[in-house]
């Protein structure tokens, strides 16, 4: 992805240089997503000017917005985002939804905030995948995720564990790293859901306790058995990752993708779950 947006929308507007949509800027400094972390955000690829699972992005971010109480237009916010797909044919967008404008001091909201949307457009990336196995190597990293129910699933806007997290994997050269949580147990990693192949079966960590319920994993389970695969949600203690056959990584920007090497030694590729990628790869929904 591109670190500069083609287009930055806000509320349905081109922003103007002072980051704002009305030429004041006057609300960003008491935005709650700036404060709080108060809000969600969806990453999506576009491909031939539609949003890939879209009915999935809109699924998970309604649940977001449920769970902390934020109520906007999603029917127009939805729309906003088609018609700026359909202009840009191919590439990446970025939604992010915010309680809005602090109408009181503290944590609580005042309910009387009026939420603020921003769509990012970032060119398509030329190649998704890396191109060579050098850049597939994995380690386990030392990062941990905070266990917290309340949240878990959600692709809410605190993000510190995963910018620590990749500032300690980018010290190894590795392309991803392996997360755990407080508990001791597999969650992700950085930048995408994990499946491994541990004696003969495929896993998937559970998040019911932390982590993100990524779209591509959504599909990934719900098409697995049409590719003759069985993937099962568990708790994964990290120890597992020491003697694991092979381990994919997923997420909408990549897919689905194996990872050559973990922590120095070579995983194995599936021929069940590369099936299951090729397949990924033609659906749009």
């Amino acid at each position: 992805m591109s670190e500069v947006p083609l287009r930055v929308l806000v509320d349905g507007r081109d922003a103007d240089g002072d980051g704002d949509g009305d030429g004041k800027g006057a609300g960003w400094p008491l935005d709650r997503g700036l404060h709080y972390g108060d809000g969600l955000f969806e990453t999506m690829r576009v491909r031939q000017g539609a949003v890939r699972f879209a009915g999935l992005h809109r699924q998970r971010l309604g649940d977001g917005l449920h769970r902390l109480g934020i109520t906007l237009n999603e029917a127009q916010m939805w729309q906003q985002v088609q018609e700026a797909a359909a202009t840009h044919g191919n590439a990446m967008l970025k939604l992010i939804v915010t309680r809005g404008d602090a109408t009181a001091r503290g944590y609580s909201p005042s309910g009387a905030e009026q939420p603020r949307r921003l769509l990012l457009i970032y060119a398509d990336a030329a190649s998704p995948v890396p191109a060579s196995s050098v850049e597939r190597t994995a380690v386990t990293l030392h990062a941990r995720l905070g266990e917290n129910p309340i949240l878990a699933g959600l692709k809410h806007l605190n993000r510190l564990e995963q910018v620590l997290a990749r500032i300690e994997l980018a010290a190894t050269g590795a392309f991803e790293g392996l997360i755990g949580s407080s508990s001791g147990l597999l969650i992700s990693g950085t930048i995408g859901n994990v499946y491994i192949r541990r004696y003969g079966n495929w896993l998937t960590p559970r998040i019911d306790r932390c982590g993100i319920k990524g779209v591509m994993r959504t599909a990934a389970l719900r098409e697995a058995m049409a590719c003759g695969l069985a993937i099962e949600e568990a708790d994964i203690p990290l120890a597992a990752l020491r003697d694991c056959q092979s381990v994919y990584l997923s997420n909408a920007r990549l897919g689905l993708m194996p990872l050559t090497q973990l922590d120095g030694r070579p995983l194995m590729r599936d021929a069940a779950m590369d099936r299951l990628a090729r397949h990924l790869e033609t659906l749009d929904d």
